[in-house]
This record gives structure tokens, sequence and C-alpha cells, in this order.
């Protein structure tokens, strides 16, 4: 085995493999083979991340943003904010003469500039004078308002068992620190929440929907080590004591009288969901907010001193009636029973574990006899711990009182980790072996992509074992919001397959009736639907090998089935094809209005440009796209014309792309002429200098070249292409040269991400990465998905395998594949 990331490049231990001076930096661990978490980089992954595009996690080494910053943000650790005079994203953008001719720079998002006051000087005192009246009248109005929303909350404040709590235990209010008031002094429409820091905030409300569009509430604070009570909305709160879930209630403090809810039929879910989506998810906030809040039943055992330290949030506790009891001197777990749709106990619902509460924890998973965990969060996320691991690496063991763990296998997916644990129990002399799902993906203030979310539920289905003996653990941090999500989506899935209906507002409420504020955020609440939605329009069906061979098999001896098949699947897949707006293009589209091009990437999914070159923004039209295992496999673009040629030099260095894959031999692409030198010779493209220096040929083509900057540091890209002449407009009914592509593609040893290149970016390059994809899966699971893959990947962009042909491609491709592969096995043997 060889040795970790070690300080100064220093050879590890001869036995254990342990760093003796400490790990490089970007690296920790005991054998520094782990890359800092998101949100940290560094010597000993102390330093934190700057502003990066999308809270992306920044390089682990370095801090650079490979992606670029967020607006309002420049330099390549993105913790600059822009200098005067620019705007936008890595402050590429210049603002307009009005700005810079004043004494205000433009604002360093929008790039809007401040309105100038006129040189009347009469009109200038008589505005300064009605704008402090104006001032006044607002400050006071907003006072009184304050006063009167505090007086209706001590009126409304009461416990579910009807006795009043005092507001002053709740709420301190003091001018100097609470009250906050609006940029727009006209706007009287106000609604009370409180800042990330628990302060007291007047914020504007729309109308007439009225809601909220902060999700930074302060919605549980983490437990100290006085392990006091403290109350929900304290001052100067900070952002380790709280929940990432968010927000309780989507209306502030407007709480909708509890309605009927109806039953929606799975046919009608798609119709339902795109009602619901009206006036900015007008029917997802509103049948939120009727669900029931707040502790609703004693939980008194959650609240004794002697178990304060062991809950991981001061306001979640479980139910008495609900928790999980356990035997033995010390019964206490926070931890819920959570019933099916038509099963008792057929989930625990627990936070993640903290190290105090181990042992408690695998005591509960061996005396419920657990046979299968889900697992919401990362252990670390940011710079918070959102769970302790309880479970040891990789052929390792950790020993919990009379309980053993040893992790005998794991395998890591894009999205998703799942871990096989042997489980011994000392004293009942008995093993058994439990499947840890862990999902990696889920954003921190967020929710998940509705079809991974599918796919990661897809996954533990199929390779559960029956659980209807046990139930099935699912925690995330505090237990309630994630977690929730998930249960919901397991349980509701079952009841729409058996009954052809689902009732989501019904089967929340009876979640809460057994542990509190189970899912946290209307966005939550929305993604069981949106998830529901994408598993029941077309089913996650991965194919044996053999299963799949012979249907390849059968397509080829039959033409006409050969077609219907593939068109059968085609169509489908149309049907099922994201819906986007011109909102999801619009930074985009407005980037590239100059531009020929006619296939635009989403802004979620664009790439930017970090480095800063004279004249030139940080737009580019290329996109990122996983792979089966690896989030950051590949960066998809097209040709650039001569006049963009040098962003596609910054592409390859800010992103660490060391590799391109052509989808065409670039012979034909006369535009490459003005980056590609020719053999042994060099292209300037300021401020970069491109040199040639090797080629080869085997099954593709290999040119090694060197892109020099202007401090004269290297960066190495091999470009590979088919050796094959072709018309990049037709549709190559011969494989070979595709799978030697992607046979490279599969053994490149570079850490970088690979970056597949078409005319337009879509055309074979869905293809490529499609068949790529399903090998891996292949490799991975023995199983094969075609379907799944495309539909996946046209997420990122709707352009991939749009055409049946490609999608033929795909499936004739893999069949060859799968024969060469047989053939070599046979011929080993």
């Amino acid at each position: 085995m060889s040795c970790g990331k070690c300080l100064k490049g220093e050879r590890c231990h001869h036995v254990n493999g342990t760093c003796l001076n400490g790990c490089a930096p970007g690296y920790q661990g005991l054998n520094c083979t782990e890359e800092c978490n998101n949100g940290t980089f560094g010597q000993h992954c102390t330093e934190l991340c700057g502003n990066c595009f999308q809270s992306e996690p920044c390089h682990h080494v370095n801090g650079t943003c490979r992606n670029g910053c967020d607006e309002g943000y420049q330099e390549d650790a993105c913790t600059e904010g822009c200098t005067w005079g620019t705007y936008g994203f890595n402050c590429n953008d210049t603002c307009k003469s009005i700005c810079a001719s004043g004494n205000v720079t433009c604002d360093v998002i929008t790039g809007t500039c401040p309105q100038i006051q006129g040189p009347e000087k009469e009109d200038g005192i008589i505005g300064v004078l009605a704008g402090a009246v104006g001032a006044v009248g607002f400050l006071i109005i907003n006072i009184v308002i304050v006063f009167i929303v505090l007086f209706k909350r001590k009126q409304a404040t009461y416990t579910k068992s009807g006795v009043a709590q005092k507001e002053e235990d709740r709420i301190s209010l003091h001018a100097d620190d609470y009250l906050v008031l609006t940029e727009d002094p006209t706007d009287f429409c106000t609604e009370n929440i409180y800042d990330h820091e628990g302060s007291f905030v007047l914020k504007r409300a729309s109308v007439p929907s009225l809601a909220a569009e902060n999700s930074e509430n302060v919605e549980e604070n983490e437990i100290q080590n006085d392990y006091k009570y403290a109350t929900v909305y304290r001052h100067n709160v900070t952002d380790d004591d709280n929940d990432e879930e968010g927000v309780e209630n989507p209306y502030g403090d407007l709480y909708i009288n509890e309605e009927t809810t109806f039953d929606v039929p799975i046919s009608e879910l798609q119709n339902d969901i795109v009602e619901r989506k009206k006036n900015e998810d007008e029917g997802f906030k509103r049948e939120y907010a009727m669900l029931p809040y707040g502790e609703e039943h004693p939980c008194d055992a959650g609240k004794r001193p002697e178990n304060l330290p062991k809950n991981r949030f001061r306001t979640t506790f479980p139910y008495d009636h609900s928790r999980v009891v356990l035997k033995g001197t010390n019964d206490y777990i926070n931890a819920s029973f959570i019933h099916g749709t038509n099963k008792s106990n057929e989930y625990i619902a627990s936070q993640g574990p903290k190290e105090n509460t181990l042992s408690d924890f695998w005591v509960m998973l061996w005396q419920e006899k657990v046979t299968q965990i889900v697992m919401l969060t990362n252990v670390k996320e940011g710079v918070k711990i959102k769970c302790t691991q309880y479970w040891p690496e990789i052929r390792k063991v950790s020993r919990y009182g009379n309980i053993t763990i040893r992790t005998v296998e794991e395998k890591q997916y894009a999205f998703y980790v799942i871990r096989k644990l042997k489980v011994a129990n000392k004293e009942a002399k008995k093993y058994r072996f439990v499947t840890h799902y862990q999902l990696t993906t889920w954003p921190g203030h967020g929710s998940p992509d509705p079809l991974c979310l599918a796919a990661f539920h897809s996954h533990v289905l199929r390779t559960s074992t029956d659980h209807s003996k046990s139930p099935l653990v699912v925690h995330c941090s505090a237990g309630i919001g994630r977690t929730g999500t998930y249960i919901a989506l397991d349980a509701l899935y079952t009841c729409g397959k058996t009954t052809g209906k689902i009732n989501v507002a019904k089967y929340v409420k009876d979640m809460r009736s057994n542990r509190m504020n189970m899912i946290q955020t209307y966005e939550q609440y929305k993604t069981v639907l949106l998830t529901l939605n994408e598993e029941f329009k077309a089913r996650i069906e991965p194919q044996s090998l053999s299963n799949f061979a012979e249907n390849q098999a059968n397509l080829t001896e039959n033409v006409n089935a050969n077609q219907s098949y593939i068109r059968q699947q085609f169509e489908k897949l149309k049907q099922v094809l994201p819906e986007y707006t011109s909102d999801d293009y619009k930074n985009s589209r407005q980037h590239a209005s100059k531009k020929k091009d006619t296939i635009f990437p989403l802004d979620k999914y664009v790439l930017h440009l970090t480095s800063s070159v004279g004249k030139r923004g940080s737009y580019i039209n290329a996109i990122t796209v996983p792979s089966y295992i690896n989030t950051k496999a590949f960066i998809v673009t097209q040709y650039p014309p001569p006049e963009d040629a040098v962003d596609f030099l910054r592409l390859l260095i800010d992103h660490e792309s060391d590799t391109v894959i052509c989808m065409d031999s670039l012979t034909e692409i006369k535009s490459s002429k003005a980056w590609l030198p020719d053999p042994t010779s060099f292209k300037h493209v300021a401020p970069f200098t491109v040199q040639h220096e090797t080629e080869t040929e085997s099954d593709a083509k290999f040119t090694y070249t060197r892109i020099i900057n202007a401090k004269e540091q290297g960066h190495t890209v091999l470009l590979v292409e088919p050796k094959l002449s072709k018309k990049s407009t037709e549709t190559p009914q011969d494989t070979s040269y595709l799978l030697s592509l992607v046979s490279y593609a599969l053994h490149n040893p570079s850490e970088g991400p690979l970056t597949i290149v078409s005319k337009d970016g879509a055309s074979l390059c869905g293809v490529f990465c499609a068949v790529f994809n399903c090998i891996q899966q292949i490799n991975m699971d023995d199983s094969v998905d075609v379907f799944t893959t495309v539909r996946q990947l046209q997420t990122r962009r709707p352009e991939f395998c749009f055409t049946q042909e490609e999608y033929l491609l795909v499936h004739t491709t893999l069949r060859e594949y799968i024969e060469k592969t047989t053939e070599n096995l046979y011929t080993n043997q």
C-alpha cells in the first residue's frame, strides 16, 4: 500500500501508514488520505473557504474556487469584494459610466447605479426635509407595529397544555439591537421574522401571497456545555447553534387554519404539482402552513437534566409516547418510532449520534434488530459537525461496550455511499450484517435534486433486505428535517404503489404526532412530491447483464423489434424530459446574447472562468456533468470560435482539466487552428502560449500540448480524438471509435475532470457520457440502466441524446463492450 499525503512529501510509518509529522496541506486523517471536508482547506484543514459560486467547496489544498466566485467577489479564493467600478461574477463586469462619475460605485451584485440627485439645491433641501419627516414617521409606525405584534404574540403564546408562557422569556426587544428597517419607506406591508442572529427584523412581504422569502430563521439551537434551557429567539445566536433546515412556516406569523386535504391519484400527480407551483409555490406553501408544528405531546424524558447532554439541539426532543426506550439503567436516546402508511413502528427517526451517545445508538440498533440505516448528512458540512462518525473505516473495527462493528465493504457512488457493516454482540454471541446507506449530496440550505433522491431511494429499495421484522433507521443531524422528508418519500411510495393514490399532508401530520416538526421547510415538503413524481413517471430498473445481453441479441436479430423497443423507450424519455423555463437560462442567455450558440448552459450547472484576462468575462458555454461514481467527472463544452480560444484555454487551467476528449477529428474543426499548434511548433493565444510536445496513434490519436502563461507556468493537456474521419452531423453506425475513446477515459489516471467537446456541446457528448456511466455501473453493480442514465444526464442538458439514433448508439456501443469483455474473460481463463 502507498503512503498518504504526508507533510513535505515525507514517507509514512512502514507498518501502520501514519504520517509522523502530520499531513500535507489539504489532507487529514491518521494516514492523511482524506481531503479536507467541504468548506475548509489548507494545513490541518483549518482555513475557511471564501464565497465560491453557489457555495461550492473550494480546492482542498489552496482554497481557490474552481467554478469562480459568487457575484460581488473576486480573486482566486473569492475573499475580496469587487473593486471600484466592477460587479458581477468574479467582478468581470464594468459599471456604467454614470456610476463611476459620482462618489459611489454600482451595486457589486446587480450592477445597477444609485439615483443621482439633480442640481436644484432648493429641491434637494425640500427632499431632505421630506425624507427626514418620512423616516421619523416610518420609524414610529414600525415601532408601533413591533409592539402590536409582540402584544398579540403574548396573548397567543400558550403551550399545548394551555398554560401561558411569559413573552419576556422568549423575546427581549431593544431598539439598538433588534429593530432593523427595510430600505423602502413607502412599503408598510411588513412581516416579522428573525434573522440568523436571532434579531427581530421588519421585512417586506409579497402581496397577496405573504410568503416569506428568507429561510434563515432560528429553528433549533445546539446544546452548549452548560446544558441550560435556551429560548428559541436569542440575541446573537451563532451559526453553529442553528440547525440547517431553516424556517418552520413559509407564511411567517400567518398560520393557515387546517383544511381537509384530499388523496391525489398517481395519474394526476404531475398536474397537481403544476397547480401547486403557481404564484411562486403558493399551493405548496399554503398546504405546508396548515400542518401542526411545535411540541404537541409531553417529552419529559428528553428534558430531564441527566438526558439534556444527549440531545443535539435544545428544542428537539422525542415524545414520551413514541420514543425508543433502551433496556438497561439509562433508557434514553433521542429517537422516535414512526408509523408507515399501514404498519406500526416501521421506522425509527433518530438524531445523528453525538460523541456521548455512540454506545446508546448501537445498543438501540442491536435491540431493535436493525439491518438498514439511511443517513442523510455528511459527518461534517462546511465547518459544522453534523453527526459523529459511528462506523469504522473500511476493514477497521470499532467497539462500543459489548458491540463490535467492522466495515467489510464500501462502495462510493457520485451522490451516495453504501457500506456493509458486520455487527457482533459479545454478550449474545451473535452477529448480523447491517447495510448503511449515506446520501452525501444534500445541500446544507436546500433540497436535493428530485431525480438524484429518487435514484438513491431506488437503490435502497432494491438492495435492501426484508425489514418487515425490524424498523428502518433514518437520521440526519436533528432527525426531523431531511429524516422526515425521506421517511415520507419511502412510506408514500409504498402507499402509491399499493393504492394508486397519496396524501402527503395527512401522512406528514401523522409523522408529527410521533416526532415533532418532521419535515422542517416547505421546500422539503415540495421535494417529497417532486421525488414521488419522478419515481412514478418512470421506474428506475437496472437490468442484469444477462438480461441486457439477451435483449440486445433479440434486437439484433429482429430489426422491427429493435426499432419498436428503442422507439418506445425514447418516446418515454421525451415524456419525462425536464421542463426548464427562460429563467433557468437567464444568466447564460444574457452573456451569450451576441454569440451564435444554439444550446445554452443551465445557470445552476454552468462553469465560470476564475482567471483574469483583460477584456474577457467569466462566462463560457460549459457545464459540469457527473459520472456514476464522481459528481464532477466531466466538463462538457463546444469547440471555441477563434475569438474565444483564450477562454477555452482558461477553462482547462481554471478547472484543472488535463485531458480533452474530442468527438470529432480536429482536422475537421477549422476553428481549432486558432489554438492548436502544428507538430513541433507553438501557437500564441494571448496571454498564453500553446506548445506542441508529442503525438502518437493507436486506437485513437493522442496529442500532448503544454499551455504556458505569462509567468511561464505550464499546464500539460492531452488531446484525444478519433482517428476515423466522419461528418459530425451524422450519427456514426460504427461504434468502435466511440468505444475506443470511452475505454481510454475509463482508464485515464488523471484526478481532474475530463473535458468532452463537440461542435455544439451536446451531440455525441451525451452519448459518450452515457456509455461511460453505464460501463461504470456495470463494473460497480453488475447491472445497467441505460434509460435512467440518459434521463439523469438530461437534467444537466436536455439536448443530450436528443435523437433516437443517438439513444440507439448508446445501446449498440454497450453491447459491443459487453461482448468484448466476455470474450476477453473466456480467453484469460
